[in-house]
């Protein structure tokens, strides 16, 4: 009896363009287009559906000749994927500045994308780069193969699950933000007054316009994209660092996500629009950790202590600057664009996370009230008293150590009003 014998069967990658791809800006509806890495290896089954079963050497062919022809397509398929790996290597040095990346980073993650059957010219286009950037900084690297592939290709080209997906990786990776330096003389605070004159006011107190410290006066931030969590520390932080400086400055949050944020987190923001602790990173950007004070709002409204923690917020407020607002519950009443003013107990429904900053304080009748300030282009300023505080769960924190900058890690700009975008559904949910 012949002892049964094994080939092994080699070809060469599919290398097919093919509409919808990375690297077009085609786009077709999933049910009718295959995602990318599916098509490349619907394309070597096919190819090996046509030459047949395992092949065994054909009467009249040299056992010697099939060995030297596997061997070939070998030495091809081997030289091809190193010259695409050198191809993607050229693209990811090219944006390691821009992205953070180390060389162990690029060689780790270039290695990995052509192991996936990851193609890319040599000239890239928005689709391209986007999938770049998901490799180099290793988002989905604990997903199996296959399905890192079929969600990457989902998300590239969306369907209704990804489309927002696609969204928020579109603003972070081409379009960032957008800022101005001159506020015009319909911004955000004018727009309140006529709400609510009452902050108009010689009573009333607003940091940012009657701190002399705080030279460059209000600073806008409208949250289109990236998260509350992040848009509430940065504001903070440009206002205590405007506090030891003469010009404004603020961190550029779209460039400082795409270099600094893990891969996990990466994956949350985009995948699933999830956020963090607001706390956590205003520690994280701040020159100085030292002096954080926090209050938690519900000791505002104790019996015993109660005025006596407003009187002590009131004074760091003066002192110390604006604060952050950590942990606020949304509800449902606040979605009201409407509704610049919101008191006492609030029992609609909830919603989820946010923060704020606390930037002023005025009497009325006796009663406290509080003015924060939002990123939300439609409610930028809300006034609350006490009890509201209270009844949404927030804590308040003030940095009473000096920020002389932003660290110089970060990339920074001048402008008064920035702007990341965001669509309305993405709002909620905003911080853990």
């Amino acid at each position: 009896m012949l002892r049964s014998q094994v080939f092994a069967v080699h070809g060469r990658l599919a290398q097919t363009a093919v509409k919808g791809c990375a690297g077009s800006t085609e786009r077709q509806p999933m049910s009718k287009a295959m995602p990318t890495p599916m098509l490349a290896f619907a394309g070597l089954a096919q190819r090996l559906h046509r030459r047949g079963q395992p092949k065994f050497c054909s009467v009249g062919q040299p056992r010697g000749e099939a060995r030297g022809e596997a061997l070939g397509e070998d030495r091809v398929r081997m030289q091809a994927e190193k010259a695409q790996l050198a191809v993607v290597k050229q693209h990811m040095q090219e944006k390691a500045n821009d992205w953070n990346l180390s060389m162990e980073d690029i060689g780790a993650a270039a290695q990995l994308m052509v192991s996936d059957g990851q193609s890319l010219p040599t000239e890239l286009d928005e689709r391209g780069i986007m999938l770049l950037f998901l490799y180099a900084k290793g988002v989905l690297r604990q997903e199996v193969s296959e399905a890192r592939k079929a969600k990457l290709a989902a998300l590239l080209l969306p369907d209704d699950i990804y489309e927002e997906s696609l969204e928020r990786l579109r603003r972070l990776v081409l379009e960032g933000e957008k800022g101005q330096s001159v506020l015009d003389d319909s911004n955000s605070f004018t727009r309140l007054l006529d709400s609510l004159p009452s902050w108009q006011d010689n009573s009333s107190y607003v940091a940012f316009r009657d701190d002399r410290r705080i030279s460059c006066g209000l600073l806008e931030r409208v949250q289109l994209s990236g998260l509350c969590y992040m848009h509430a520390p940065v504001v903070l932080q440009a206002y205590l660092v405007a506090m030891q400086t003469t010009t404004s400055k603020m961190l550029e949050l779209a460039d400082y996500i795409r270099k600094y944020r893990a891969a996990q987190e990466l994956e949350d923001h985009i995948f699933r629009d999830e956020g963090g602790s607001s706390r956590a990173f205003l520690a994280q950007i701040l020159a100085n950790t030292s002096g954080l004070v926090g209050f938690d709002c519900t000791s505002m409204v104790d019996e015993d202590v109660g005025q006596a923690i407003i009187h002590r917020i009131i004074k760091n407020l003066k002192e110390f600057g604006p604060a952050l607002v950590s942990g606020f519950m949304v509800t449902e009443n606040f979605l009201d664009a409407k509704t610049h003013q919101h008191l006492c107990q609030d029992s609609s429904n909830e919603f989820g996370l946010h923060a704020m900053v606390l930037v002023g304080h005025r009497k009325d009748g006796g009663q406290d009230r509080f003015l924060l300030q939002n990123w939300w282009s439609d409610k930028s300023f809300i006034e609350v008293d006490a009890e509201y505080l209270a009844g949404q769960r927030a804590s308040l924190v003030f940095v009473q150590s000096d920020q002389p900058d932003i660290p110089v890690q970060f990339s920074r700009n001048s402008a008064r009003h920035v702007e990341l975008e965001m669509t309305v559904r993405e709002r909620l949910p905003m911080e853990m």
